[in-house]
């Protein structure tokens, strides 16, 4: 089945990009929206916001902002944490308190992938945005062009883009969602 995600292209200082405008805002966590934006070849403009579309355009370049702010944020906190969690590990080891050896590198390993995420998050809208520090973001400006739709090939649990198919294996949330764009789309 042909299912067609709605999209908001805009143009950035460094180039022309679409954000998914239905499963950015349906994701279970900020990381996962970065990788939701796609250069914008292969997505041609329509002339109205479609049905299924939730982000509007007037609210984009806040949207943006507010989420490389988010990323930023989230990918210093869940370093610290790994580091705090290491520490206090380490401490309990050298004193000799037994507390599960690999109950803590399960943790790590956890707190590790949360990070590398947030990483690659920020990274994605650094480049998206033209950015390095949130004091840049006053500087980065976004043009919003319109609406455009990709069109995806879903057959049971097979889709044919690979950005989509990894995240409806790791989100429950964008697998529900899913469903109801299904529904959205034949009627």
């Amino acid at each position: 089945m042909k299912l067609r995600v709605p999209y908001v292209l805009f143009e950035t200082a460094t180039g022309r990009y679409g954000l998914d405008a239905y499963f950015s805002l349906r994701v279970e966590k900020p990381e996962r929206r970065a990788t939701l934006i796609r250069k914008a070849e292969g997505l041609q403009l329509i002339g109205e916001k479609p049905v299924t579309a939730l982000l509007n355009i007037e609210s984009l370049g806040e949207y943006l902002n507010s989420l490389f702010l988010t990323l930023c944020e989230l990918s210093g906190e869940s370093f610290n944490e790994r580091t705090k969690h290491m520490r206090r590990w380490n401490l309990w080891r050298l004193l000799g308190i037994p507390t599960g050896h690999q109950r803590h590198v399960d943790r790590d390993e956890e707190l590790a992938e949360r990070n590398r995420e947030a990483l690659l998050a920020l990274a994605i809208m650094r480049k998206v945005l033209g950015v390095k520090n949130p004091s840049d973001l006053e500087r980065a400006v976004v043009r919003p062009l319109g609406y455009a739709f990709l069109e995806l090939e879903v057959s049971g649990r097979e889709v044919s883009d690979p950005v989509y198919r990894e995240l409806f294996r790791v989100d429950s949330n964008a697998g529900m969602a899913l469903q109801w764009l299904r529904l959205k789309n034949r009627g």
